[in-house]
């Protein structure tokens, strides 16, 4: 499961990596994002990468309404060929952040790249109220299966390529990828602030010291 994350980084690097020229459109940095605030994402039509804001989560597709806010989608449920999966897979984007929050019990964790953004897999659809947005999730691997069952797909340099591209991702490719190694993530307590969907502060992301705790 992905719930809340931040969106604070070097704006240069992802103009680099996905050599965007206008981010007028884009959110200014966040260190506590939640469902239903706007977001950035990287899009890619007809191979042109875009960074857009949308709202992070949606709760109809065309104009039906669905069960529940979805703003986490199962990679097996995109992969699935039911009405809703067959729409996601032909509506990726790529969500990226400088790191997630899970939590055990009441105790929240940062969990952030030992060295760049992380660039989580994501679905979009687009509706009367513009560009809306949903985390891509998969099986927990390593030390997250301790935290979470649930964790962000998170996309390395050839992945991608093929999360953006216009064809279909290969199966297989994505199947590998669920079970890749997390060493690349480093995690650490903080403070239980960031439970407060409407405080917005650096310590939110901060590591906890020990002498909080009690």
């Amino acid at each position: 499961m992905c719930g809340r994350f931040a969106q604070v980084y070097d704006d240069t690097k992802l103009l680099n990596k996905f050599r965007i020229e206008d981010i007028s459109e884009i959110i200014q940095p966040k260190f506590n994002l939640s469902p239903g605030m706007k977001v950035n994402a990287v899009l890619s039509p007809e191979r042109s990468f875009m960074l857009k804001p949308m709202v992070w989560g949606f709760s109809e597709l065309h104009g039906k309404p669905l069960p529940s806010l979805i703003f986490n989608s199962r990679l097996d449920t995109i992969l699935s060929g039911s009405h809703l999966g067959s729409y996601l897979i032909k509506h990726r984007c790529i969500i990226p952040v400088s790191g997630f929050y899970e939590w055990i019990g009441k105790q929240p964790y940062y969990i952030k790249s030992t060295s760049d953004i992380l660039f989580l897999a994501g679905v979009f659809v687009h509706d009367d109220n513009g560009l809306k947005c949903s985390v891509t999730t998969v099986d927990s691997v390593g030390f997250l299966k301790n935290i979470h069952h649930r964790m962000p797909l998170i996309l390395n340099d050839e992945l991608i390529d093929l999360w953006l591209s216009e064809n279909d991702p290969p199966e297989s490719a994505l199947t590998a990828a669920v079970g890749r190694s997390v060493d690349f993530l480093d995690f650490h307590k903080v403070s239980q602030a960031v439970n407060n969907t409407n405080f917005e502060s650096a310590i939110c992301a901060e590591k906890l010291k020990e002498d909080l705790l009690f």
